[in-house]
């Protein structure tokens, strides 16, 4: 009798396992994640960092242990249990198995991290990389535009140029009754700008060197 009781304990432990094994197997790469989302940061931050090289290990761990748990709480229980103790009442053995789903989960959860951290850290190095061949190809040319003598110019030149595709940045000032603009040459030309000025009511041209 006092076997089953053990045994129900022995399973929960085992389940306490899985999870302790995966946020071993995880610490060097979720760990310092957690903290900088935490704000918490130092030198010893690296002492996690440094566990990186027995990931692999940690995770066989985990997943022996995970294996085990299963093995554990899904096989034949022949024992009859003593009347009125936790292994007699029929929710015992569910709330093991649900306990083990959800550890589960939260196992695969943290095993995964790291690889989709790593995933996101492609994506994001694939857009810098663009971005930086986009502005490679960037050119900057200033245009003359007299017509602007009101506060409110410059204003209007602006958008008139932003409205173009391929034109990244414009900057209009009505000291010098100049618009600098910062464009990609393969989307858009400088007379589509000069045209766009003159649309918006204010004529344009090339400043002296461009």
């Amino acid at each position: 009798m006092k076997t089953t009781g053990k045994t129900q304990n022995h399973e929960r432990r085992t389940i306490a396992g899985v999870i302790i094994a995966a946020l071993a197997a995880s610490v060097c790469c979720v760990g310092p994640l957690l903290l900088l989302g935490l704000g918490i940061g130092g030198a010893w931050v690296g002492n996690l960092t440094a566990l990186e090289p027995f990931r692999p290990y940690l995770m066989t761990v985990t997943l022996a242990v995970l294996a085990y748990a299963f093995y554990k709480i899904y096989k034949p229980k022949p024992e009859v249990c003593e009347p009125g103790s936790y292994c007699a009442n029929p929710k015992s053995d569910r709330i093991n198995k649900i306990t083990l789903w959800v550890s589960t989960v939260f196992v695969i959860g943290l095993l995964a991290t790291p690889y989709i951290a790593g995933e996101m850290v492609a994506a994001e190095n694939a857009e810098t990389d663009r971005l930086s061949e986009q502005l490679a190809n960037l050119k900057q040319i200033t245009l003359d535009v007299p017509g602007m003598s009101c506060p409110s110019c410059p204003f209007t030149v602006q958008k008139s140029l932003k409205k173009l595709d391929g034109v990244v940045s414009a900057r209009a000032t009505l000291e010098d009754k100049k618009a600098v603009v910062i464009y990609n040459p393969s989307l858009v030309s400088p007379e589509e700008m000069m045209e766009a000025t003159a649309n918006a009511g204010y004529p344009s041209t090339l400043a002296e060197g461009h």
